[in-house]
């Protein structure tokens, strides 16, 4: 049993191996390479990317056009004394026309009201409300729905037909933070 402690301490004072000394440069080097890479990726590569596919500067442009607009509305209201007030009506779910019952839309409407009395009439009204949003909306087929393009103008519909029911100027915008027709 001595001998067998004897054989391993001597075992772990010898050196390591000359293999893994020569091997070491080859790591240092594959390391050293990864990081080049990666850096040149990141730097060269990734910006050149976002740029072909669209992500360049138009789009940080357009952040900030967007986040100008909004600053200015926000200051134009401070200015006026008045704060916005939005109503939302959240996860809301309709079958387009000529769906079958097989398709349906899901989304949330923000309102913004023309002012507190608004707000507080759009909210006792409430059934009345959801009722405008879903008869005007499945009224539209899931072609018209899904078209990007015609968002804006089904907005337009919603906001006079909804202008219609409670009064010029009880809604002032409409807004689709959620949106899925599935």
């Amino acid at each position: 049993m001595a001998d067998n402690q004897d054989t391993s301490a001597s075992e772990a004072a010898t050196p390591a191996p000359s293999g893994m000394k020569a091997r070491l440069p080859l790591i240092a080097a594959i390391t050293a390479g990864l990081a080049i890479g990666v850096g040149t990726g990141a730097v060269v590569v990734g910006p050149a990317a976002a740029k072909a596919l669209g992500f360049g500067a138009v789009a940080i442009a357009d952040t900030v056009a967007v986040a100008d607009e909004a600053s200015a509305e926000a200051d134009s209201l401070a200015r006026a004394g008045s704060t916005p007030t939005v109503l939302t009506l959240e996860n809301l779910v309709l079958n387009p026309a000529a769906s079958g019952g097989s398709r349906f839309l899901l989304l949330t409407v923000a309102m913004e009201c023309g002012g507190a009395e608004s707000l507080a009439s759009l909210q006792a009204r409430d059934a009345e409300l959801r009722d405008v949003v879903l008869s005007t909306l499945s009224r539209k087929t899931v072609e018209e729905l899904a078209d990007v393009s015609q968002r804006e103008g089904i907005k337009t519909e919603l906001l006079t037909a909804l202008n219609e029911r409670f009064g010029a100027k009880s809604v002032v915008r409409v807004y689709f933070p959620q949106y899925v027709v599935q």
